[in-house]
């Protein structure tokens, strides 16, 4: 009872101790983390703000300098103080000649100090130029002394999609004495400043817009903001931040004055990262306690361990050798009982030890007998057509190509006998594979051609012999033998990070690939295919497999694919 007892001591020693390191490093990972990610938050906000900032800059100067090129144009004085048609035409010419050098220019506007009206925008027509010269845009213009002047985004009536919101650059025309002519004025839309603010990243609820020096809003991705005096609110306390937090730090804002402007970019960041962190530990902590549980009930386990431990070792090794791990062997120490008990065991375990390092060596000679069996299956039954193509030859007095194909023939039969062995360096399987080709284009002439492409880093990477010329005949007699059209037959040998891939492809009928392996095998050649497939099975195994695709009247191609460590340097 005093065991248990102690245990249960133990047990909860080490559980005040883990709960009590939990409290502490949980307490400075949470601060730590969170203060983290809002220095981070913050930098990464400033940082877009800024260089947003510097964007909008370079944007808004281009604009104000085609602003005040138009201002300065000879054809808008000259139309300003002689209002007749040809000067008019003249003008409307270079409003849409400067509208097609940017997209985001909606439309051009001209009202004289006379009551003249010049726009590309067909909707202004309905209005006289005395009442646009009562608007802001034209008196904030010609107080400016003939200088770019921004407007507050105001929205504008468009024949195809009822409304269309505008930003506006506006500048006072005057003549060579500095004389008031009228007001030139160039709305912009938003596809510009929309693209590149709205893939701004900050956060999962963030947002950017822009307010002039009096707080009207010149951009905003919700435009309704525009006409809400309820949602114009609501976005009060982002422009009276400058920069730091809102709402109870859900939020935090960077502010950034466009130079030479009266817009203002501001930048709103969630903080939702930060409370995403906070979950995280939370989980965290949930499942460090579940460790320190997992931690008590292993020291539980090895305090009975030092009791049952002989018998507890003999189940380990037992369960072990049933995994796979045949070499352990049950140590023999303990009571009387348990060490007889050790040894019977393990004299059992010799037993079948010889036992199956004799099955082993019997499955290996069954296998090589197989492979040999399956090899002899494999015959150049080509001999006939070759002997008769080189008579056909002989008897055209062609003696050089009877001396090529008959040192072909040769070199062939040679490589295939390869001396009685059964294993074949890949060098000279292709090399095989080549001659095959060189003698069957004696035969098909310019309807078969070939190419080969070897990796010389596998050059002697052991493979059964006569496994790529089954392939070939069925490409030629399968594939190509029946067409109408010039053959390429492309043997090829390349390697991925894992594996050697031989690759037999032709050019030939094809066929439609949604059949099965076996039926695909049969499809291709019937029993010479299906007789390399299961060799090489036979000596690779599962690091072995063939791929067969093909299309049909365009192409097949067989893929086979081997382990790379049996590459041979």
């Amino acid at each position: 009872m005093k065991r248990y007892s102690l245990l249960i001591q133990l047990v909860i020693y080490v559980f005040v101790i883990i709960l009590v390191l939990l409290g502490i490093v949980g307490g400075l990972y949470y601060q730590t983390s969170s203060a983290a990610i809002r220095q981070t938050t913050e930098q990464t906000t400033r940082n877009t703000i800024q260089q947003s900032g510097q964007f909008i800059t370079s944007y808004l100067q281009k604009l104000k300098e085609t602003t005040s090129s138009l201002a300065e144009s000879d054809k808008v004085k000259a139309y300003a103080q002689k209002p007749d048609a040809d000067n008019a035409e003249q003008l409307r010419q270079l409003m849409g000649m400067i509208l097609k050098t940017d997209s985001d220019l909606v439309s051009a506007v001209l009202v004289t100090k006379n009551g003249n009206l010049i726009s590309t925008d067909p909707n202004l027509t309905v209005k006289t130029s005395n009442d646009m010269m009562k608007e802001s845009w034209y008196q904030d213009a010609i107080h400016k002394g003939a200088m770019p002047v921004l407007t507050p985004a105001r929205k504008t009536v468009d024949k195809e999609t009822d409304e269309k919101w505008v930003v506006s650059i506006t500048q006072e025309v005057v003549d060579k004495d500095g004389k008031n002519l009228g007001v030139v004025r160039l709305d912009i839309g938003y596809k510009t400043l929309e693209a590149y603010l709205d893939r701004l990243q900050l956060g999962k609820d963030g947002f950017t817009f822009i307010v002039n020096d009096k707080h009207d809003f010149v951009y905003h991705p919700k435009k309704t903001v525009y006409s809400s005096a309820t949602e114009m609110r609501a976005m009060a306390p982002y422009i009276a931040a400058k920069n730091g937090y809102v709402k109870s730090k859900q939020a935090y804002v960077s502010q950034y004055q466009i130079p030479h402007s009266d817009w203002t970019l501001i930048g709103v960041s969630s903080m939702e990262q930060l409370h995403a962190v906070q979950k995280q530990i939370l989980w965290s902590f949930i499942g460090t306690g579940l460790l320190a549980l997992g931690i008590c009930l292993i020291g539980i386990w090895f305090i009975l361990r030092l009791w049952i431990k002989p018998l507890h070792k003999l189940q380990e090794t037992i369960l072990a050798i049933g995994s796979g791990n045949a070499h352990l062997r049950a140590v023999e120490k303990g009571s009387p009982e348990l060490i007889d008990l050790a040894k019977q065991f393990n004299t059992m375990l010799n037993q079948i030890d010889k036992l199956m390092m004799a099955v082993k060596e019997e499955e290996q000679n069954v296998r090589k007998y197989e492979l040999q069996a399956l090899s002899s299956q494999i015959n150049p039954h080509f001999l006939y057509n070759t002997l008769d193509t080189i008579v056909w030859m002989a008897e055209f007095n062609d003696s050089k190509r009877v001396v090529e194909v008959t040192k072909s023939l040769a070199k062939y039969f040679r490589l295939a006998l390869n001396q009685g062995h059964e294993q074949i360096s890949l060098k000279d399987e292709i090399d095989h594979v080549r001659q095959y080709l060189f003698i069957q284009k004696q035969r098909y002439g310019e309807k078969l051609q070939y190419e080969i492409e070897e990796l010389s880093a596998y050059d002697n990477y052991q493979i059964p012999k006569l496994i790529l010329q089954p392939l070939v005949e069925n490409a030629i007699y399968h594939g190509i033998k029946e067409m109408n059209r010039q053959g390429m037959i492309r043997v090829s040998v390349y390697e991925n990070s894992h594996q050697l891939i031989l690759s037999i492809y032709d050019n030939g009928r094809g066929f439609v690939t949604h059949d099965t392996a076996d039926t695909l095998l049969m499809h291709l050649g019937g029993v010479g295919l299906k007789n390399v497939n299961q060799r090489l099975q036979l000596q690779f195994g599962k690091s072995y497999h063939m791929e067969i695709k093909s299309e049909e009247n365009t192409y097949t191609e067989i893929r086979l694919y081997f382990p790379k460590a049996n590459k041979t340097n």
